[in-house]
């Protein structure tokens, strides 16, 4: 064996141990470093894997080179918070949606089935597509009348964080019929170590997080150094909240699924009806930090928080970092 091998054998392992530490630092997973390299960075999804934000991840079959959902929209008792019940409409029986995820470029069809006692459409927001697919009834397609089920089928190019909802009427909506609509793009994704998404619901469920009033809205993890990227979509649907994060500044990255060319650093952000933005935090200390809307009346009430209200438990760093300065 010759000298310069030997001396390359020695040498790669300290680089890759370098590496791994120069990736924590940075607050990042290698996992989260190869998505940003790789053309085909989703997974084929797992039937109901859970995001950590009380969102599941929307199951598919590949037929013929076309990825295939399916959702079926049916009434459902929707347990809002601890002995909260009301009466919600869902897709494959959960509030918010499943949450659709795929690559740009994929070629997608969606099989919904209407089991309301009333009309439906589904309305694919933010997407470029076919205008006989955009999920307008009496304008694209004929209304799906209950017991009916209609096909969608159109190629995802309108990438970044988008939703999808029934246009139907705005009670259909506000009653729970929508879901996060995530195409990711196949490259240049925003890199984070987590990634949840906050779905800000105002209608007949009251005010909910992923169709769930505090204190039963799912508590997210997050460790100090990390890049935590939060999804905020604006579902309403009659409302706008200004979206306030405890425990320092934030950067808005992106607005609508496109990707700001300089983002924007705050703590409180104004989310309207229809809006996604998504936002990167790095979390400086430990605790339990809120994310709330801040019209009080929104997520609080005389006995505590209540409504739009999520907790950010936040743990120590998984590799020795300096803390704040006091901390």
């Amino acid at each position: 064996m010759s000298t310069e091998l030997v001396r390359k054998r020695k040498v790669l392992p300290v680089l890759t141990v370098l590496l791994s530490v120069l990736i924590a630092l940075a607050g990042v997973t290698a996992s989260s470093v190869l998505k940003e390299s790789t053309s085909d960075s989703v997974l084929p999804a797992a039937a109901g894997d859970d995001l950590g934000d009380g969102t599941r991840l929307a199951p598919y079959e590949v037929v013929g080179g076309v990825k295939v959902f399916r959702l079926r929209a049916a009434p459902l008792s929707w347990e809002v918070s601890p002995g909260n019940v009301r009466q919600a409409f869902a897709y494959n029986g959960t509030v918010p949606g499943p949450v659709i995820r795929v690559n740009e470029g994929d070629t997608v069809r969606f099989i919904v089935q209407n089991d309301l006692p009333e009309n439906t459409a589904l309305h694919w927001h933010g997407m470029d597509l076919p205008n006989d697919q955009d999920g307008v009834p009496g304008l694209t397609q004929p209304e799906i009348e209950p017991g009916q089920s209609f096909t969608y089928e159109w190629k995802a190019i309108s990438t970044g964080t988008h939703w999808y909802h029934s246009h139907m009427h705005g009670d259909q909506e506000g009653k729970g019929l929508y879901g996060s609509l995530e195409v990711v793009p196949r490259l240049g994704d925003i890199v984070a170590a987590r990634d949840y998404r906050l779905i800000i619901g105002d209608g007949p469920l009251g005010f909910v997080f992923n169709g769930k009033s505090f204190p039963a809205t799912a508590p997210l993890r997050a460790r100090v150094g990390e890049r935590v990227r939060i999804r905020l979509i604006g579902a309403g649907p009659e409302m706008i909240h200004p979206i306030h994060l405890h425990g320092g500044y934030f950067e808005v990255v992106a607005q609508d699924g496109r990707r700001l060319p300089v983002p924007q650093q705050m703590d409180t952000l104004l989310v309207g009806v229809g809006q996604t933005f998504d936002i990167v935090w790095v979390p400086t200390r430990v605790g339990k930090w809120m994310i709330h809307c801040h019209i009080f009346s929104h997520a609080e009430t005389h006995h505590g928080m209540a409504g739009l209200v999520s907790i950010f438990n936040v743990d120590p760093p998984a590799v020795g970092l300096p803390l704040p300065l006091g901390g």
